[in-house]
């Protein structure tokens, strides 16, 4: 990875973290109380957003990866594009549901079925982001700090998986009717944090592979 591509990623990472948090942080606000259901909405436009830009940096980050192992290839790739798609493709839906709250066009439904959306693709990227963390200590480099940096993925991975678990079930008492507001808040703010810690493992790895190649 060259200086110049190196700066692009992480340039293009930090509004993963900035969405990611701003997305905890609105659910924070709604929760406590102020405009709750403008807050719910753009917190779900937020969440959209940052699961576009991850998405497309795990797409840059597949690259590297596949150049770094023997003869340039990985078991799973099509689980992994899949995944990259997946979370683009949530990230879209998830923009256009919040807009959509946003005109109130039935929020109460519109949210709560992003929620489960959310979900269960936190869920199904489990699997995706730690077939993908099997493989980034494939290439040469320190392997004290790949090392500490694969079981820091590896927690995060772990409490991706249930935040999945809680957004979904969040989201279903939501479609019921029961204190909906409160759940889709408590479901946008566990995976506005879950993805802001995801940026920022992300961008720990890109510095580690710069330096991997600079060295």
């Amino acid at each position: 990875m060259d200086k110049k591509e190196f700066e692009v990623l992480e340039v293009g990472n930090m509004p993963v973290i900035l969405a990611g948090t701003a997305a905890a942080a609105l659910a924070v606000i709604g929760l406590a109380g102020i405009i709750p259901w403008g807050a719910v909405a753009i917190s779900a436009i937020a969440i959209g957003a940052a699961l576009i830009l991850v998405g497309l940096a795990l797409g840059v980050e597949k690259k590297h990866i596949l150049s770094e192992t023997v003869g340039g290839r990985l078991e799973g790739p099509k689980l992994i594009s899949a995944g990259i798609g997946m979370e683009v493709l949530t990230g879209v839906v998830s923009v256009v549901l919040g807009i959509l709250a946003l005109l109130h066009i039935h929020p109460n439904v519109l949210l709560g079925a992003d929620a489960i959306v959310l979900g269960m693709t936190a869920l199904y990227l489990c699997g995706v982001d730690g077939r993908m963390n099997r493989y980034r200590g494939a290439g040469t480099g320190d392997e004290y700090i790949k090392t500490r940096l694969q079981e820091t993925v590896s927690v995060v991975i772990d409490a991706q998986f249930m935040v999945g678990l809680g957004a979904i079930a969040l989201g279903i008492l939501a479609l019921v009717h029961i204190a909906p507001q409160v759940l889709e808040l408590v479901a946008f703010l566990s995976i506005g944090v879950t993805l802001a810690l995801k940026g920022s493992t992300l961008a720990a790895r890109l510095t580690q592979e710069y330096h991997q190649s600079a060295a």
